[in-house]
């Protein structure tokens, strides 16, 4: 062989990639190998050689090239573009990418590679940061086509197999529906928001977790990142992230031109028909500032006009002033008329909430007439109120709240989440509480000669366990994992506050 192997870049449960160095054609490559314990299994390698003959057929500067599938010590391997820079995961990580500008060009370049791919029937399936690899010339390329579909040929995934990214996965994914060209879009969606704020869209510690935001999801969801881009791209978004597939953008191409039309010409016929679409936010937002415009242009030429106003318009307008809302991304908005003589109230200063791990500061503007609520939960919870992550329990204080009605969530992995509706009182304390555990039931496994032991796909303990898992009732999926054997799985039902056991024997081994 050919390639003298410099350096071991990664390594996942399936394969291992080095970097090494052709010395017939004198250039850096990436080998991506096959491990020998999973060359034998026919699923696995039928994947593998498929990602080799996808990416094999697709020429694009914004894909990774495929040069060839070799054998490498007694495993295949693919021979791939080494590519000299770094991961938009990574810029995600590092905070250098949270701009409209940069949004903007991930998705165009993303977008022409996902049309070349498109074109031939390919549809990637895990778009995500980690997989839009950026040179050092700033060019973007989509990678790791190992989940990749072709439509005309069946593919293991028949099986039912989930293969994709949790946080990333469009609905129809995890419904286990038919999959196409607006998948990719759906998940290239999820990824330009997090390169907009740095926090996933569908953040979560388990596959079931994420699944229930992505399904819940609706679009209306997104209105507050107008502020860090504009209405336009926003509406992009929207029609990329549509939970209906037949409400997002039908192909790549015409995502492409809706993006840009002058940048993605020579990507797309000219005899094409570019696509309507209404910008009803645009027009909205511009009535909106004419009006304010109109509003402080009458207030300045005659302010005593204002005494002129109904009664009911002044109770409009007073109303109008003191309202106020928490926005998805955790500001609070004042809406003030501008042509009110009427001073707003005053506020109190913000409270700011500020936990570990959390990359952006959540800020809530009080009004006077609140009331104290005390958040608590059996076991552990991630806390949200309206929609506002909070923090985790236990929360050492109580939460100052406007008085009304709002929406408390306790979130945990490994049970469904608990949503409840509460009515704030002025000057009242209110305690909330969520229990997990009150209408839980046990899972009681015994593994020979041992096993860890995951639920849902989250590790949860290794036998012999020394307590039974707390689980919430229902359906879930139990797969026990010893590195000598193949993995056993089983569908188990719980039952509120009853005890089921599972016992299971390791027979083929690896």
């Amino acid at each position: 062989m050919p390639f003298t192997i410099e350096e071991k870049i990664s390594e996942s449960s399936f394969t291992s990639v080095y970097r090494a160095f052709d010395a017939v054609l004198q250039r850096r490559i990436l080998l991506k190998v096959l491990h020998k314990h999973h060359a034998t299994d026919n699923d696995l390698y039928q994947r593998f050689v498929r990602e080799a003959q996808a990416c094999a057929a697709l020429r694009s500067e914004h894909i990774v090239q495929v040069y060839e599938l070799i054998e490498y010590e007694g495993s295949p391997a693919i021979v791939l573009e080494f590519v000299d820079g770094t991961s938009l995961k990574n810029q995600i990580v590092e905070g250098t990418t949270c701009s409209l500008q940069y949004a903007r060009k991930v998705a165009l370049h993303t977008l022409r590679g996902l049309v070349v791919a498109h074109d031939r029937g390919i549809i990637h399936r895990d778009i995500k940061p980690g997989n839009i690899l950026v040179v050092t010339d700033g060019t973007m390329k989509v990678t790791d086509f190992g989940l990749a579909y072709l439509a005309s040929v069946p593919t293991i995934t028949a099986q039912g197999m989930v293969l994709g990214t949790p946080a990333y996965m469009s609905p129809e994914q995890i419904r286990h529906e038919e999959i196409d060209q607006r998948t990719d879009l759906f998940s290239l969606g999820a990824t330009l928001v997090e390169v907009l704020t740095g926090n996933r869209l569908f953040e979560g510690t388990s596959y079931a977790e994420c699944a229930k935001k992505i399904l819940s999801f609706k679009v209306d969801m997104l209105d507050h990142l107008v502020e860090k881009s504009s209405a336009e791209f926003v509406e992009f978004l929207k029609l990329l992230l549509a939970p209906k597939k037949q409400n997002r953008y039908a192909t790549s191409r015409e995502a492409l031109y809706a993006l840009d039309k002058d940048e993605s010409s020579k990507f797309i016929s000219a005899s094409r028909t570019a696509p309507r679409r209404k910008r009803r936010t645009v027009l909205l937002s511009g009535a909106a500032v004419l009006l304010g415009a109109l509003s402080i242009f009458l207030f300045t030429i005659n302010p005593s006009s204002n005494s002129r106003i109904s009664g009911s318009t002044q109770m409009a307008v007073l109303s109008d002033t003191t309202a106020a809302r928490i926005t998805a991304n955790g500001e609070m908005q004042r809406k003030l008329s501008i042509s009110s003589p009427v001073q707003p109230e005053p506020l109190q200063q913000p409270r700011v909430f500020k936990q570990p791990g959390i990359s952006m500061t959540t800020t809530i503007l009080l009004s006077m007439d609140s009331g104290a609520v005390l958040l608590t939960s059996t076991p552990w919870a991630k806390v949200y109120v309206d929609n506002i992550f909070i923090g985790e329990t236990p929360i050492s204080k109580p939460l100052t709240l406007s008085a009304g009605k709002h929406s408390v969530m306790f979130m945990h992995p490994s049970f469904e989440p608990i949503l409840q509706t509460i009515t704030v009182l002025p000057n009242k304390e209110l305690h909330v509480a969520g229990n997990f555990i009150e209408n839980a039931g046990f899972l009681n496994c015994i593994a020979t000669p041992w096993a860890e032991v995951y639920v849902d796909e989250q590790y949860r303990d290794t036998t012999p366990l020394e307590k039974p898992i707390v689980l919430s009732p229902g359906n879930h999926h139990v797969r026990f994992k010893n590195a000598s054997f193949v993995d056993v799985r089983r569908e188990v039902t719980i039952h509120s506050k009853d005890t089921t056991s599972l016992c299971i024997f390791f027979e083929k081994q690896r």
